[in-house]
């Protein structure tokens, strides 16, 4: 596995996040064993944003403890425009940093609405306060728009796994156009772990499709985690994979992905039939669950 294409996304650091997730927010500690094993396994990017609660700031102490090795991306919330350089260097200083690698949208609604958001990211991108900009989209129809309005984006971070392929045709022309495609939710938050039986009726449409990649992964004998991340991996067109994890463990187990890589490859064409377009199934904002 290429772990260069590797994104520790670290919203657990800062709030009890995700439908699987029983531990609730990553104790400090914990949170600087992850970094440091990232580091020696060679995952160099960060992926953060202002509303991750105290994420930010329990990065930046560890960079103050240890040093800066990594790449950082953290991301604007909805504010209003006048407030955008107060928010960045709010986030600059919790990081304790001086410049980001990137730096997105978190709303690509809002950023829309108000364009002069986006020219003042565009000013501090020529200041070399960041070094790419970019979006998080959720929906097909934000990159549209982006095309159609010519906005020029660095980067764009999407939802993409074994389910949820909607952004898929486009990374052909994002690579033409020297994006830097960056994409998330390869565990459906957590949703691929999940028991065909534990899940709720809210899924009866999925669970099917649930029930077949765990009897793949089982009759490979890979655990789900790793079909899961190599098979975003393995698309050619894919620059980083964000991955949430919520303990040392979940990190080591995601770096040991890599000896399935192979055995993945061979059964990429049996996990495209898995492919799922319900919005309502495929993206938890519309999930209407209680954990």
């Amino acid at each position: 596995m290429d772990k260069n294409k590797i994104v520790l996304g670290t919203v657990q650091f800062g709030l009890d996040y995700g439908i699987s997730n029983k531990k609730g927010q990553i104790p400090e500690k914990e949170v600087f064993e992850i970094l440091d094993e990232s580091i020696r396994s060679g995952i160099d990017v960060l992926d953060t944003a202002y509303a991750y609660g105290n994420s930010e700031l329990v990065i930046g102490n560890f960079i103050e403890k240890r040093g800066n090795v990594f790449k950082i991306i953290s991301k604007l919330p909805e504010c209003d425009p006048k407030d955008v350089i107060k928010v960045f260097e709010y986030s600059l200083e919790r990081l304790g940093v001086d410049r980001l690698y990137g730096y997105m949208c978190h709303s690509f609604q809002h950023c829309m609405e108000n364009p002069e958001i986006w020219s003042i990211l565009e000013e501090l991108k020529s200041e070399s306060k960041i070094e790419k900009i970019g979006l998080s989209l959720y929906y097909p129809s934000e990159l549209d728009y982006i095309f159609e309005k010519k906005i020029n984006v660095d980067i764009i971070q999407v939802p993409y796994n074994i389910f949820d392929r909607r952004f898929e045709e486009y990374f052909p022309l994002l690579k033409k156009m020297g994006v830097e495609i960056f994409v998330r939710s390869v565990f459906l938050q957590g949703l691929v772990f999940k028991k065909p039986s534990e899940l709720d009726d809210y899924f009866a449409k999925i669970k099917g499709k649930i029930a077949d990649l765990h009897s793949l992964a089982a009759q490979l004998n890979i655990p789900i985690a790793a079909l899961c991340l190599n098979f975003a991996i393995l698309n050619d067109f894919v620059d980083k994979v964000v991955v949430g994890v919520d303990s040392l463990q979940n990190i080591k187990e995601i770096v040991s992905s890599s000896v399935y890589q192979a055995d993945v490859k061979n059964v990429v064409p049996k996990l495209y039939s898995l492919r799922e377009d319900d919005e309502n199934m495929i993206l938890p904002t519309n999930w209407k669950v209680s954990r």
